[in-house]
């Protein structure tokens, strides 16, 4: 198998990294392949020891691969034959990763070797990252649930050299503004691999008699009124820790024009216009507590946990822990609408895969991630073999999404999702993140104040 050179020459065009729009800037025209990333200046290699370096790995020698991934050993493995079998020929067209032979798969031989030493589902803490260094155990290739806050601490590679020519970096096949979250100034530093989405989530115990359960696409009035019935009904939270809401109303109470976590990016650009917006989230959401709709807690305990609440927000990346928790009692909803006729921003959290900053395999580990994060049937091998209910691709192939959507708890969600990822916001869902951690220390201390909420205090 061959793997290009980590020595190559590329155009050298700057990426513009704003967020705003779909596409990047930068590309050039009637050219679909992005992002151009700029690849750090060197010395042209001859094209003699160029072939000599592209051959290094076909001459027997057995490539050692330490990969952290939240996979089975056996789905890592098939990965790995999969990755190998396309790179070398040996793959048979009419398969595809919802066919493919498991057993296959495994007595492939290659020559190299990954192992995975696991991770979290949805990725390893910067801690976790921090005690692999510590242990000299870092993996070449690892799942982060912040790969912003791993890659300012400096275990991440910087990957422009490796992906700058990467097949599967197609605006036509990915969605590009999980790849601009995962980079800064123009150096990409991460491969986003799945997402989630905040959600809201419902206890099937408390849904009104009258009214019944609320649409799953419904409205910021919509929801009040679902939650004064709930009130009127039943003992208990109607919506637990309300205030939760407040970073992700921003494009409800701004029409459909999409806006950043807690309005951060519109906050840098123009503060009045950014205050406006959160206040209107914030005012909104105390008008749940003035009517005593939303309480943190009954008679000392957590609603949610004493399964006493009607309503909560969390990231759908948990829906797999709160159906054990709430065995056939659990309702999914999407966050509320402005108005009846959005679309709906989703607020969409990555988990991506991070280089390890020492690996001497940079090229090897690159290659991998893009591989088992963009080509459809290690994708629709990934979702075949694990649960990743709550949790979605990058990809836009259809028949991965047509697998999701299958999916008994999620599945209707998803089919949601997949219509407005392109109008996605990327937002931090990690303590790792200082925005994360800021803004929720501020508005759980804000259902406590008796003065005005001021969105200035969560930026400093």
């Amino acid at each position: 198998m061959k793997f290009r050179s980590s020595v190559r020459k590329i155009a050298s065009l700057l990426l513009c990294v704003s967020m705003t729009g779909a596409l990047f800037t930068g590309c050039k025209k009637g050219d679909d392949m992005f992002p151009s990333i700029e690849s750090p200046s060197v010395e042209t290699t001859p094209e003699e020891s160029t072939d000599d370096t592209d051959d290094q790995f076909d001459a027997g020698d057995i490539m050692q691969l330490k990969v952290a991934l939240p996979y089975s050993d056996i789905t890592v493995q098939c990965l790995a034959a999969m990755f190998y079998c396309k790179n070398n020929g040996l793959w048979d067209s009419t398969d595809d990763g919802s066919t493919i032979d498991t057993a296959f798969l495994s007595s492939v031989a290659t020559n190299y070797v990954v192992t995975n030493i696991g991770c979290g589902s949805t990725g390893a803490t910067l801690d976790a990252v921090k005690d692999w260094k510590r242990s000299d155990d870092m993996p070449d290739l690892f799942l982060a649930q912040d790969s912003n806050a791993v890659w300012k601490a400096g275990y991440a590679a910087n990957l422009n050299e490796y992906l700058s020519d990467n097949a599967y970096l197609n605006s036509q096949h990915i969605y590009s503004g999980a790849l601009t979250a995962d980079s800064d100034g123009g150096i990409f530093y991460a491969v986003p691999h799945f997402c989630s989405a905040r959600i809201i989530l419902g206890n099937v115990e408390y849904i009104p008699s009258e009214a019944g359960k609320l649409q799953t696409k419904n409205t910021t009035d919509d929801l009040r009124e679902y939650l004064e019935e709930i009130e009127d009904e039943y003992s208990c939270a109607p919506f637990a820790s309300a205030y939760e809401l407040i970073p992700y109303l921003g494009s409800a109470f701004n029409g459909d024009t999409p806006t950043s976590y807690m309005v951060y990016d519109e906050y840098v650009r123009d503060h009045e216009s950014a205050m406006e917006i959160v206040d209107g989230a914030s005012s909104y959401v105390r008008d749940f507590y003035s009517a005593d709709l939303a309480l943190d807690q009954i008679d000392g305990a957590d609603p949610v946990y004493s399964r006493k609440a009607a309503l909560w927000v969390d990231s759908s990346a948990n829906v797999r822990a709160w159906s054990e928790y709430y065995p056939s009692s659990l309702y999914l909803l999407h966050l509320p609408c402005s108005d009846a006729s959005n679309a709906g921003v989703p607020y969409v959290s990555t988990y991506s895969l991070c280089v390890s900053n020492d690996t001497v395999n940079g090229d090897f580990a690159s290659e991998f991630a893009a591989f088992i994060s963009y080509d459809p049937d290690a994708q629709l091998l990934i979702y075949r073999l694990e649960d990743m209910t709550g949790l979605m691709p990058l990809t836009r192939n259809e028949a991965i999404w047509d697998m999701i959507s299958e999916d008994e708890l999620f599945g209707h969600m998803a089919s949601d999702f997949r219509q407005t990822m392109d109008n996605a916001v990327y937002c931090p869902d990690s303590y790792d993140s200082k925005l994360f951690t800021k803004t929720n220390e501020y508005t759980a201390g804000f259902v406590e104040q008796d003065d005005g909420f001021d969105p200035e205090k969560c930026y400093g």
